[in-house]
């Protein structure tokens, strides 16, 4: 299938933009803000941030004299993830309520204790715990007895990965060719990703180096492959080359309004191909909510200067983890570029949930989200009634 070419102005300028800003950040600490691009093109670079500056302007000018329509709120809600992109990227640091707004559209605000504590509670009386004092220790309990042993863990997970696959394939009429291969690594930051190429290919990537529970795995194959990240870049490669996806929009950024959409789907995944039937599978989602939840106050306490002893005491008390995964979550917070993608992972999940819930599983849900980018301008808009 041949690729297109750079139909009109406003799609190249802002892919001139996208490339610019991630040639930079690449330059500067190695960040991608240009993880995926379904149709890499030649364009001249910019290369001066006056250049970078005049052209987000021209961009804006050019968005004004477009007709009404998808495409153009779609490129206005990223006006200002390019504009306060420029000034993070040759350091001007960005306050967290900015960085919430600007990058992703998100309301600048943390979850409720309230919600939270909801969530122990039905993590404890799952667990069958009468005291709030052992919560914490029944959890560790809990995922102590379902550790995977290192050596057996990429098995397992390729397991997950093929059951994951029959399941999403009952949701979406997926390319023949659509592929996933499994890539163990001990030198990651994270637990896992996927590293989507094109041509419905993708890596998933996990760390060995954690210890991994299977129920864990089972989330990891389903955020990461089916239905999660690899299911929605396929799906949105098949638009671009078939049907009506906009040829801007062939990039994914870092930072964007599409990153709620992306992760609440991903979170979502483990609904949709029907785990969360078991108990262990209702925990998962359970522990995922809560520790979400935790993380973006976490960010919210660093930016208020909050000290470290009472954020690892928050970590461990709130997402009920031991020392060292505080530790792990607190520098997380902590890092004052990705802090704020937390919030993508909080309010995508809820609002995600909420519009599958309302339509009672009608295949027409998968069919906007995954398929038409059109929904993205509706979901910001929720996002900010929020």
């Amino acid at each position: 299938m041949p690729r297109r070419g750079v139909e009109d102005e406003p799609a190249r300028w802002f892919l001139r933009l996208a490339y610019a800003l991630d040639r930079k950040a690449r330059k500067r600490d190695g960040t991608r803000l240009v993880p995926w691009d379904l149709d890499p093109v030649r364009l001249a670079p910019l290369e001066t941030w006056a250049g970078i500056d005049e052209g987000i302007v021209l961009l804006g000018r050019l968005v004004r004299g477009m007709p009404r329509g998808f495409r153009r709120d779609w490129i206005e809600d990223h006006l200002p993830t390019l504009r306060a992109l420029s000034r993070f990227v040759r350091g001007r640091m960005l306050p967290l309520p900015h960085q919430i707004r600007d990058f992703y559209g998100l309301p600048p605000k943390g979850a409720k204790e309230q919600e939270l504590e909801d969530r122990r509670e039905d993590i404890r009386r799952m667990l069958h715990v009468g005291a709030d004092d052992g919560l914490r220790a029944a959890v560790a309990n809990w995922e102590a007895a379902h550790r995977v042993d290192r050596e057996a863990v990429l098995l397992r997970m390729d397991r997950y990965l093929q059951a994951a696959r029959t399941g999403a394939r009952r949701m979406f009429e997926l390319p023949r060719e659509e592929s996933v291969r499994l890539v163990g690594v001990r030198d990651m930051r994270t637990h896992g990703y996927c590293w989507y190429t094109r041509d419905f290919q993708a890596d998933i990537k996990i760390n060995l180096r954690v210890p991994w529970t299977s129920p864990a795995l089972r989330d990891m194959a389903a955020h990461e492959a089916y239905p999660g990240h690899h299911v929605h870049q396929a799906t949105r490669e098949w638009e671009y080359l078939h049907g009506d996806f906009p040829r801007e929009a062939a990039v994914s950024m870092a930072f964007c309004p599409m990153g709620p959409v992306e992760e609440g789907l991903a979170e979502n995944g483990m609904r949709f191909i029907h785990w969360d039937r078991t108990r262990e599978d209702r925990l998962t989602i359970l522990l995922n909510r809560l520790r979400w939840g935790t993380e973006v106050n976490l960010a919210w306490m660093v930016h208020k200067g909050e000290p470290r002893r009472e954020l690892l005491r928050y970590a461990m008390h709130s997402g009920l983890v031991d020392a060292e995964q505080a530790v792990q979550d607190v520098g997380y917070a902590t890092n004052r570029g990705w802090a704020s993608y937390a919030f993508c992972y909080w309010f995508g999940t809820s609002l995600i949930q909420d519009k599958y819930e309302s339509m009672d599983g009608d295949p027409a849900f998968f069919d906007a989200l995954y398929w038409k980018p059109h929904t993205v301008r509706s979901l910001t808009r929720a996002f900010r009634r929020i």
